[in-house]
């Protein structure tokens, strides 16, 4: 089997929450199309609404070997597996960030907001 991700969305709140321990109580689903065929797709959504406001959606591809049967169930875990992993990993991306920049003898904090 192969599972690759063809598209993924962020929305999330212009803020960043300032603790530093992030508890993500996420409600998840995921839709399939085209069951009955050896290339399926899928739509995977995470919605947070605790401490951080967000949705995160993963559109892909399960491609199946020959004569390989679709669980629903086992692709479904291993689905949110990885959208869990790429949304933390998102999270971290976009965090609001310091960094000190030096210059002969010159140094300036700025902070940068990144949004992808």
């Amino acid at each position: 089997m192969e599972i690759t991700v063809e598209r993924m969305a962020m929305i999330r709140e212009d803020y960043n929450p300032k603790n530093t321990n992030l508890n993500l109580d996420v409600d998840w689903a995921v839709e399939y199309t085209n069951t009955d065929q050896r290339d399926i797709n899928y739509i995977i959504v995470l919605k947070s609404s605790s401490n951080l406001n967000l949705n995160f959606k993963v559109e892909g591809l399960i491609r199946l070997d020959i004569f390989e049967e679709f669980i629903q169930q086992e692709c479904s875990q291993i689905v949110f597996h990885h959208a869990c992993t790429m949304l933390m990993n998102m999270i971290s991306l976009t965090r609001q960030s310091s960094y000190e920049l030096f210059k002969e003898d010159i140094s300036s904090t700025i902070n940068l907001n990144a949004a992808f």
